[in-house]
């Protein structure tokens, strides 16, 4: 049976509870605010087990990073952890309680209730008035007529 991926934050509510990661921690679980370390690679006792373990974690589970296979590319998954927990729209960063440089390096961020699905818009040519699908050909012949008409 394959093991199924938890989205991003289900996936971390589950470490944060775990504490199984220094500094990663709820500062406010009722308020669903928890922090982060950020302590930067180049700062003097920056050490991969303890200050990326939250990243490589990450990129385990998403399939970027397998240990053993490859070199280790900390900053890669930081930068990936970063661009995914942005694009969330149901946590937000706390910019005035996080501390952005030094040892003791953290980002504060606030789970929002879960967003309800709004229907998709229709993007499609055709307008609102006609939702139907294009056949598969005829989208292509329609295409195909489109960019060779100039």
């Amino acid at each position: 049976m394959p093991v199924t991926k938890l989205r991003m934050r289900p996936w971390l509510e589950n470490q944060i509870n775990s504490n199984q990661i220094p500094g990663l921690k709820w500062i406010n679980k009722d308020e669903m605010v928890f922090q982060i370390p950020w302590k930067h690679a180049a700062k003097q006792g920056w050490d991969i087990e303890k200050d990326a373990c939250l990243f490589q974690s990450w990129a385990i589970h998403t399939g970027k990073y397998k240990i053993g296979a490859g070199k280790p590319n900390p900053t890669k998954w930081k930068g990936n952890f970063c661009c995914a927990i942005h694009s969330l729209p149901d946590i937000e960063e706390v910019k005035d309680k996080s501390i952005d440089s030094g040892s003791s390096a953290v980002r504060v961020y606030r789970m929002l209730p879960p967003l309800t699905k709004l229907p998709k818009k229709d993007t499609s040519p055709q307008g609102a008035e006609d939702s139907s699908p294009i056949p598969l050909a005829a989208a292509r012949s329609q295409h195909h007529s489109l960019s060779h008409s100039t």
